[in-house]
């Protein structure tokens, strides 16, 4: 077997999220009364939107087989992704039944993404062993991808809550200050 490592197994995906909601946080907290906080559910949106994960999406019509050269049989299913690869790495905090494969991510010789997924076989395997072999590798990273969407959906659904609870707080609290500051005016 390759020495490749076990997909799904690295970082939490959980620390990615709480990167993003730190992230996020920061940027509503530089948010202008008479600009972003005058619409903070669409402008949460908004911004949730453009810094949502890019999750891998696998193209299995397009998965490609090798076989290699070296002395034992090693089949690799080559399946190319749109989204972002590093996910591959990244445990679900409710990880589905199937283990992860062994595996990882690249480029193909066109530039495009491609997850590798390598097994080792007889000399004398078939063409249906393999086939079936390589469905169920990619059905288990299929299923830790749809753990993963259903966790960032969840997080995404609390970040928009509480990223709205605060612009509004900050709207608020802008307000008070600028009522402040025209009941200071000029002069003592």
């Amino acid at each position: 077997m390759s020495a490749m490592p076990q997909l799904f197994t690295v970082g939490r995906f959980a620390d990615e999220t709480s990167r993003r909601r730190t992230a996020l946080t920061a940027q509503v907290l530089q948010w202008a009364l008479d600009a972003e906080l005058s619409d903070p559910i669409r402008c949460v949106d908004d911004l949730l939107r453009a810094s949502e994960p890019d999750l891998p999406r696998l193209r299995r019509a397009e998965a490609t087989f090798g076989t290699g050269t070296a002395a034992r049989l090693t089949v690799t299913v080559r399946v190319p992704f749109d989204g972002d690869g590093r996910f591959f790495a990244s445990r679900p905090g409710r990880a589905p039944d199937a283990d992860p494969p062994v595996g990882d991510w690249g480029r193909r010789a066109d530039g495009g993404p491609v997850l590798r997924l390598p097994e080792n076989f007889a000399p004398d395997v078939d063409a249906g062993t393999v086939r079936i072999w390589a469905g169920r590798a990619v059905d288990a990273v299929e299923q830790h991808l749809t753990a993963l969407r259903v966790e960032a959906a969840e997080q995404s659904a609390r970040l928009s809550a509480d990223l709205v609870d605060l612009a509004r707080r900050r709207a608020a609290d802008l307000a008070r200050r600028q009522v402040l500051q025209e009941e200071l005016g000029v002069g003592i």
